[in-house]
């Protein structure tokens, strides 16, 4: 079958979420500092599927053409750091291995970006090879080279979400928050040198720590809102889901 007459994933509602990893995965080993590699991209029944290279790094899945006027250098210089999945992507990264400039990364834009906080993925069950992004507002329908490429973006993917989850929805962030303490000696040891008296001294540290305190409030403040909204998105995702399913059921 030719790639211009595949279907892409989500038309036969067959996919079923990836399960997640195990709780003490550990993220360094499947991300390290970045993944990078080629996925065909799915972009309309005109185009098919395309090559596009896709980088996974801080949280961010970002994608860029590597073929046409708007392609980007692949080599080994622009991918040092990151762990590239699949045969191709190595057999592209090795045939541009010579061809490094200044611009190289500087004048690297991203075709487009996937925040993986606010992502879902899903793996095909008719096929070995596929899997799709979900956000809010966009959807992603990817095809690796081999279906143990499609397992390593998987747990990649997969590793960063949970990481994000553990970070802020576990009790790493808010004990951290609400343990912290301040010192005040390096003030106190300069307030001392000034010759103040013990008095100004204590009401000089007692100012300090309220304020380090009203911060950290704030701080714990704004990560609640920022996981609200978060949950928001997630759930404009699902309605945004049963909308395209519902207006697919009256189409048919």
């Amino acid at each position: 079958m030719s790639q211009r007459n595949e279907k892409p994933l989500g038309e036969e509602g067959t996919d079923d979420p990836i399960p997640p990893l195990q709780v003490d995965l550990k993220i360094n080993d499947i991300v390290g500092n970045g993944i990078s590699g080629m996925l065909y991209k799915w972009v309309n029944y005109g185009k098919g599927w395309k090559p596009r290279w896709f980088v996974l790094q801080d949280g961010v899945l970002s994608y860029y053409k590597i073929n046409g006027p708007d392609k980007i250098l692949v080599s080994q210089e622009t991918e040092k750091g990151c762990k590239v999945i699949g045969e191709k992507s190595r057999r592209i990264i090795f045939r541009h291995r010579d061809s490094f400039s200044n611009n190289s990364l500087t004048n690297r834009k991203p075709f487009g970006e996937v925040h993986l906080e606010v992502s879902t993925f899903r793996q095909s069950k008719s096929h070995d090879k596929r899997f799709s992004i979900f956000t809010g507002t966009k959807m992603l329908h990817l095809r690796a080279e081999s279906q143990d490429d499609r397992e390593a973006w998987m747990e990649a993917l997969q590793a960063v979400k949970d990481m994000f989850h553990r970070v802020f929805h576990s009790k790493i962030v808010a004990p951290m928050l609400d343990k912290v303490a301040i010192s005040t000696e390096k003030l106190r040891q300069r307030l001392v040198q000034e010759g103040l008296d013990s008095a100004t001294i204590e009401d000089s540290e007692q100012i300090m720590r309220n304020e380090f305190a009203t911060l950290q409030k704030h701080l714990v403040l704004l990560k609640q809102k920022q996981w609200l909204l978060i949950d928001i998105l997630q759930q404009l995702e699902v309605y945004v889901m049963k909308m395209r399913k519902k207006h697919s059921i009256f189409k048919n």
